[in-house]
């Protein structure tokens, strides 16, 4: 069975929220600083960013008073607006992160944020421990974080050694910190063909990988028909808590016309 991360998308649209349009306010590696302005370099793309006249400038946690306090090679997401007089885009935010990291860029309560994905190793009230091929990230855990496992948990009660997880952290400064917000623990998803259904269950002939997934339904399940039928022969997408042997119990399922 593939798993798949739920409520990792939560990442997306950090980069560049401004009136400004994402393509002309992209994020990349800072190559060059100048006294009032950056270059970054987008793939193959270099632009260089003017500074706005209130710019926030942000690094790893902390307001800094200037550009000259960036390093060349960090990796800068931004916020963007426009020049009244001229039009031009100006950098309202300039935010140097972890490689790969991501920025909540609401104006003066930046956030760095970044994903843990592994095996649960060791569990506590307030702390996670995820083994990867990277090492151990220990995750702290409180009463706001939302943890998934079937279902919405407020504390790490639900979780089993040997889970996989994957959690959404912040990243706190100078000693980094990691805070979840979000937990999501063996999470799988089928896309594909029913090709026989029964009263608690229906078997789905996947698209994305050879194989057949058993989608286990119960009164816990969200269903959205989209004007189509649970039948033989339907195209669904189903996502639910994996219970191994190519089996999950749906959260959900969505079944297109």
């Amino acid at each position: 069975m593939r798993t798949l991360l739920l409520g990792l998308a939560f990442v997306g649209s950090l980069a560049a929220q401004s009136e400004v349009p994402t393509e002309q306010c992209l994020p990349g590696a800072l190559i060059s600083i100048q006294q009032d302005s950056i270059t970054l370099k987008f793939n193959e793309k270099i632009t260089t960013f003017r500074l706005a006249p209130d710019a926030e400038i942000w690094r790893r946690g902390t307001d800094v008073a200037s550009l000259q306090q960036l390093v060349v090679g960090d990796d800068i997401s931004l916020r963007c607006t426009r020049a009244a007089d001229s039009g031009a885009v100006l950098a309202s935010t300039v935010a140097a992160v972890e490689k790969g990291g991501f920025v909540d860029m609401e104006p003066h309560h930046l956030k760095e944020i970044t994903v843990c994905i592994g095996h649960l190793v060791a569990v506590t009230k307030d702390t996670l421990s995820v083994k990867n091929d990277h090492g151990i990230c220990v995750i702290h855990v409180n009463a706001d974080a939302k943890i998934w496992r079937g279902e919405i948990y407020h504390d790490t009660s639900a979780l089993k050694l040997g889970d996989e997880v994957g959690a959404r952290v912040t990243i706190g400064y100078p000693d980094r910190e990691l805070t979840a917000e979000e937990v999501n623990a063996n999470v799988a998803k089928a896309e594909g063909k029913i090709v026989s259904v029964r009263p608690d269950r229906i078997l789905v002939k996947e698209d994305r990988v050879r194989g057949r997934a058993t989608v286990l339904l119960d009164s816990r399940t969200a269903f959205d028909l989209d004007q189509g039928k649970l039948e033989k022969g339907a195209y669904v997408m189903a996502i639910g808590l994996d219970l191994g042997h190519n089996t999950f119990r749906a959260t959900s399922v969505v079944v297109e016309k």
